[in-house]
């Protein structure tokens, strides 16, 4: 039989010490939300993830230290651990982190600008190079707007034309007819 009794010192301390870890898994997850900036939505499903993993972690620990047995000084081990270390030393291992994270991001900026600088440099030289071509394209684009909008104004004109045509043309049937019933009706008193 491999049962090994662990005393109540070593249940403890490795306790406290499951309860500093996720106090850092927390931090490390405050450092994630403060660069990504996932919104509320994304924040609530970090919390989830960061919970189901605490609690994950949490009984894997108790079945490990005391085969499933539910002890008081163990959830005060874990509760201990997580407040001496948010109380004690939180504050210094999240600036550390966020120093060490802002110097690998700078040093990924000044690599990608090291990289790209030559690339900018040659697309200038090119924007100068081909100045001339850039004023003659403008010109040509300009001429066509001016284009497009003359015949569209004069499209609109002849359309307008077109429908100031048709409905005199209604109203001259209109006033035709009603002078032949007028005729018509003349015609009929006369008799």
């Amino acid at each position: 039989m491999d049962y090994l009794p662990y005393s109540q010192e070593y249940m403890l301390a490795v306790s406290i010490m499951t309860g500093m870890l996720l106090g850092s898994m927390w931090d490390i997850y405050r450092l994630f939300r403060h660069y990504i900036k996932p919104g509320p939505f994304g924040t609530a499903i970090g919390d989830l993830i960061y919970w189901l993993t605490s609690i994950y972690i949490g009984i894997t620990l108790i079945f490990d230290l005391s085969y499933g047995n539910v002890r008081f000084f163990i959830l005060m081990g874990f509760m201990i651990g997580a407040l001496l270390y948010f109380y004690g030393i939180s504050r210094y291992i999240l600036k550390l982190l966020i120093y060490i994270v802002d110097k690998v991001l700078n040093v990924i900026k000044k690599t990608i600008d090291l990289l790209i600088g030559p690339i900018k440099a040659i697309i200038r030289k090119l924007k100068i190079i081909l100045y001339p071509f850039k004023l003659k394209y403008e010109k040509i684009r300009n001429n066509a707007k001016k284009r497009y909008k003359f015949y569209k104004f004069r499209l609109k004109k002849i359309s307008k034309n077109k429908k100031m045509l048709y409905n005199k043309k209604k109203r001259l049937k209109k006033i035709n007819k009603r002078k032949n019933q007028q005729k018509k009706s003349n015609k009929r008193k006369s008799y």
